[in-house]
């Protein structure tokens, strides 16, 4: 009996030990959750990962230039294609010029015919510096003595038939006959005087000049399609998207025969020697965005074991975006850290710490 009353008093003992351990557990939560969380493995981890606001980044050079179409058309060759390296001077993109095309040889068909009336203009110039004067203009004096001469004859002879018409010698017909002529040699030599004295004037400058006139009137119409034509010439270089720089090339389309209206954005060329992150913040997530703190980004570009990049928060803009319900942010950050090349134009996660971590609160 004494041995069976030890041995009850033996176990109540242990219940009591028992009861006391499992109250003090009670009252230490904090101390329940620790000693789960180590027999736990990654339950802390998960808990830390629910602590960090993530939101997309997209990698872009620090210096970008959007290159635009300034005239409507279709994409008729593709020299690049999308998230390619560029040389300065390097054709992208290139559009149907036909128009264009056809308006270069109708003025170069307009050039050759205008080349063409300069070279007969000068050689008229030519003649007429060896020869200036019309055919009625020219050996004045030898025609003016002849028309005297035939003056004098024609004039003895009227007078002759005058006597004799008075006399009823001859008719009326043969004396008018002579008359006439007397007054077409009258007649002729008047006109040879009149000749002579515009002659005197300067008639064959006049004529000289006239056809120097009409070479540089050529000389000037030929200039003006020349240079009509180096403008149109120049106008083919926007039927064309070129690199402004070296960089890093995305196109709109990598197609051709897409049709672009005119100041479509064609492509952009990123300067690669420095690289940002673009990204829009939450406004209600804004005030943990620092200035200045540096933050961990995941790039959609590699896997997993292949991360490690860190980004340096340069500018939080001002201006407010809204979208559905949500306000946004534009923030802008530098790459720090980067273990591997980050593509232009390739997107990840931008981590954000919600809470302070426990060396930071230390």
């Amino acid at each position: 009996m004494k041995k069976w009353l030890a041995a009850l008093a033996v176990v109540i003992g242990f219940f009591v030990i028992g009861a006391v351990c499992f109250l003090a557990g009670m009252q230490n939560g904090d101390m329940s959750i620790i000693t789960v969380e180590r027999c736990i493995p990654g339950l802390k981890e998960k808990r830390e990962r629910s602590q960090i606001l993530r939101f997309t980044g997209y990698v872009r050079g620090i210096g970008r230039t959007t290159l635009k179409n300034k005239y409507a058309g279709f994409v008729s060759k593709v020299r690049v294609y999308s998230h390619h390296h560029v040389k300065k001077g390097d054709v992208i993109l290139e559009y149907d010029d036909l128009t264009w095309r056809t308006a270069m040889e109708k003025l170069k068909n307009s050039i050759a015919e205008q080349e063409k009336i300069l070279l007969r203009k000068k050689l008229n110039l030519i003649l007429t510096k060896l020869d200036p004067l019309p055919s009625e203009y020219r050996n004045l004096y030898w025609k003016r003595k002849i028309a005297q001469d035939n003056l004098e004859r024609s004039s003895h002879a009227f007078n002759v038939y005058r006597r004799l018409h008075s006399s009823k010698i001859v008719t009326d017909l043969v004396f008018r006959e002579k008359q006439e002529a007397f007054l077409n040699s009258q007649a002729e030599v008047r006109k040879i005087d009149n000749d002579m004295k515009i002659l005197k004037k300067g008639l064959a400058d006049f004529y000289i000049k006239s056809a120097e006139s009409e070479v540089s009137e050529a000389e000037t119409k030929l200039k003006a399609l020349e240079s009509e034509f180096s403008l149109l010439k120049e106008e083919g270089k926007y039927y064309k998207i070129t690199a402004p720089y070296d960089g890093y090339c995305i196109t709109n389309s990598d197609t051709v025969h897409g049709y672009n209206p005119a100041g479509t954005a064609a492509a952009e060329v990123h300067k690669v020697d420095k690289k940002l992150v673009y990204s829009y913040c939450p406004e209600r997530y804004l005030h943990y965005v620092r200035e200045g703190e540096v933050y961990r980004f995941v790039s959609n570009q590699y896997p997993d074991d292949r991360q490690g990049f860190e980004m340096k928060c340069l500018e939080i803009k001002q201006d407010r975006y809204q979208y559905g319900d949500e306000s946004y942010f534009f923030v802008k950050f530098s790459v720090e850290k980067e273990p591997y090349p980050l593509r232009i134009g390739s997107v990840g996660k931008l981590e954000i710490p919600l809470i302070k971590s426990k060396k930071s609160s230390k």
